[in-house]
C-alpha cells in the first residue's frame, strides 16, 4: 500500500514493512516511507514524486517543511538512503491473499511478478483469479465452457487444454503489452532522475577542479556597506550562467535586497545598485520568486530617474 498526494501514489505505507522504521525515513508531505528519497539544499528529505508535485503547484517555490526557497533543479537525489529502504523487510503486497514471504524491499518487485497469490486476470472472463488458481479456473471457466458448447455445435472438437494454451498465449501477449507500458513510464522517470543526478556529479566536479573564488568572502556580511555592491555584481557576473556549488543564493539574495534598501536613494551608489540588480536578473542563480523582486526594484530605480529627471 502506498499513500496519496493528490490522488497520485507514492511514500510506501507502514504497514508493509515488518519492523519498526525509523522517522527519519519517513516524508513529511505523505506520511509514509520514503520512495526514491530526495534532499533539498535545506537539508529535507521527501519522496521524489512527492516533493515534484508539490513543487508543481502555482506559486509553489518553498521547501514543505521550512519554507525555505527550492527549485526543482535543487533536488538531489539521496542514494545512500535509498540504500538503507531498499534493504528494510517487506511483507508481501499479496499477504491478504495468503503470501506469506517476507523479503527485502528491493526484491519485492521482482517477486511479485510470480507470487502465486498475486491476481491475474483470466483472458476469456476477465476476472480476477490467484496465479495458482488460474489452470483450475480455465476448467470452469463459464465463457471457455460457452467456446467448447459453440465449437462443438459447428463439428469442431477443441479440447478445454487447447483452448487453454491460446487463451494463456493471448495473456502472455497482453502481460508484456502492459509490461511494456510500465517500463516506457519508468525509463522516461529514471532518465529524468539521472539527468539530475549528472547535473549534480557535474556541478561537484567544477567545484573539486576549482578552489573557491579569490574575491568570494563566506564570512563577510556583504550588502551591509557600498564596497560589497560592486563586490557582488562582479562576483555574479563571473559565473552568470553556473552559480559555484558553495554560494548559497538564499544569502546572495538577501544581500542584494540589502544593498538595494540602503544605497538605491543615494545618487553616489544608484548606478551600481541599478547594475548589481540587472546582473542579477540576467544570472541562472535565482528562483523566479527572487527574479520578479529583482524586475520590481529595477522598475522602481526608473520611476525614480524619471520623477528626478522631469
Amino acid at each position: 500500500m502506498k499513500y496519496k498526494v493528490d490522488g497520485a501514489r507514492m511514500g510506501y505505507g507502514l504497514n508493509r514493512f515488518v519492523s519498526h522504521v525509523d522517522q527519519n525515513l519517513m516524508c513529511s508531505i505523505c506520511a509514509g516511507v520514503l520512495e526514491n528519497a530526495v534532499i533539498t539544499p535545506c537539508g529535507h528529505s521527501f519522496c521524489d514524486e512527492c516533493l515534484h508535485i508539490w513543487l508543481e503547484r502555482p506559486n509553489t517555490n518553498s521547501c514543505p517543511s521550512c519554507r525555505s526557497d527550492v527549485s526543482v533543479v535543487d533536488v538531489i537525489p539521496v542514494l545512500a538512503l535509498r540504500g538503507v529502504i531498499d534493504g528494510l523487510v517487506v511483507h508481501c503486497d499479496n499477504d491478504e491473499n495468503g503470501c506469506k514471504m517476507v523479503l527485502k524491499l528491493d526484491k519485492l518487485k521482482t517477486h511479485l511478478q510470480v507470487c502465486e497469490f498475486g491476481l491475474v486476470e483470466c483472458g476469456a472472463c476477465r476476472k480476477s483469479v490467484k496465479r495458482r488458481e488460474l489452470p483450475e479456473h480455465h476448467e470452469e471457466c463459464e465463457v471457455i465452457k460457452d467456446l467448447v458448447a459453440r465449437h462443438k455445435k459447428g463439428k469442431e472438437e477443441p479440447t478445454i487444454d487447447g483452448l487453454t494454451k491460446q487463451i494463456a498465449v493471448l495473456e502472455l501477449d497482453l502481460n508484456k503489452t502492459k509490461k511494456a507500458l510500465l517500463d516506457s513510464e519508468g525509463d522516461v522517470r529514471r532518465v529524468k532522475i539521472e539527468l539530475r543526478e549528472l547535473q549534480f556529479q557535474l556541478e561537484m566536479r567544477m567545484y573539486e577542479d576549482n578552489d573557491f573564488d579569490a574575491d568570494w568572502d563566506p564570512d563577510y556580511n556583504y550588502g551591509y556597506s557600498p564596497a560589497s555592491i560592486s563586490q557582488l555584481a562582479s562576483l555574479v557576473a563571473r559565473y552568470l550562467l553556473n552559480k559555484p556549488y558553495y554560494i548559497d543564493r538564499n544569502r546572495i539574495f538577501n544581500a542584494v535586497k540589502r544593498c538595494f534598501d540602503f544605497y538605491h536613494g543615494y545618487a553616489g551608489y544608484s548606478q551600481d545598485v541599478h547594475m548589481l540588480l540587472a546582473t542579477s536578473y540576467a544570472s541562472n542563480w535565482f528562483t523566479e520568486n527572487q527574479r520578479s523582486n529583482f524586475d520590481s526594484w529595477l522598475r522602481n530605480l526608473a520611476r525614480e530617474r524619471f520623477l528626478i529627471s522631469g
